[in-house]
């Protein structure tokens, strides 16, 4: 599909970026949100706008963006990536700090909400394909020492996209709603708690020796996976290992 309106936030690196890419290389048009511009990123159909989350309050500005990109009207598929997340704090939760833990869940949890309405809100009416995807993590799922803040937040978001997708099954130009879960990425997240001691993270061994032994994924690969699964269909608010694509 070469004729579609991807807004993707967190581009300026790892799979967010990796999925601009491929995205704007397929012919269609991405809004990419994150605070640095990708400067690797030089595709004509990308456009990007610095943003920072963590901004709540400020995210009908994004939606107001969109207009200034696009022209629905012309589309066939309109599609809301909530890729943005954030790596701090990890660590026992009574060590995290407060405002840390406030950035990380306005990034990836209370943002992914309002951005998700506002968009749902300003394309209900239109008589095409769309779509509204999270990217999620297993940690949704299994309970991770030192990452309570990171479990919760995706747990939240997991949560949330099986509710709003039950909300849009009786729409006949509803949205379609999904969870995408990754795998394990190399990205500078990944590095970024590969750096820590195990005193300052517990898990930090077990992703070093994930590293050292090869099983994380390129993000060039993951993005492909990733655009098949926001091209197809399925069942509303499902939750999609992204490997078993």
């Amino acid at each position: 599909m070469g004729n579609g309106f991807y807004l993707i936030t967190g581009t300026s690196r790892g799979i967010g970026r990796a999925l601009a890419q491929k995205i704007s290389n397929e012919g269609n048009t991405v809004l990419g949100v994150s605070r640095r511009r990708p400067d690797e990123l030089t595709s004509e159909r990308y456009h990007h706008m610095s943003f920072d989350l963590s901004e709540t309050s400020r995210i009908h500005e994004i939606v107001e963006k969109v207009d200034e990109t696009v022209d629905a009207r012309r589309l066939d598929f309109l599609c809301l990536v909530n890729n943005a997340s954030a790596t701090e704090p990890v660590g026992p939760i009574e060590k995290c700090p407060p405002a840390e833990i406030d950035t990380h869940v306005r990034i990836g949890l209370i943002a992914p909400m309002i951005l998700s309405s506002l968009f749902m809100q300003k394309f209900a009416g239109e008589r095409i394909r769309k779509k509204v995807a999270f990217i999620s993590s297993g940690a949704a799922f299994r309970s991770l020492r030192d990452e309570s803040v990171y479990c919760g937040s995706k747990a939240g978001l997991n949560m949330f996209a099986q509710c709003i997708g039950l909300e849009q099954e009786s729409s006949e130009f509803g949205f379609e709603v999904v969870s995408i879960g990754p795998g394990m990425v190399d990205t500078s997240m990944q590095m970024a708690i590969r750096s820590k001691t195990s005193d300052e993270f517990a898990m930090a061994d077990y992703f070093r020796k994930a590293f050292e032994d090869g099983r994380l994924q390129e993000p060039g690969k993951v993005a492909e996976r990733i655009y098949e699964v926001l091209l197809n269909r399925y069942e509303q608010g499902r939750y999609i290992e992204g490997s078993n694509v």
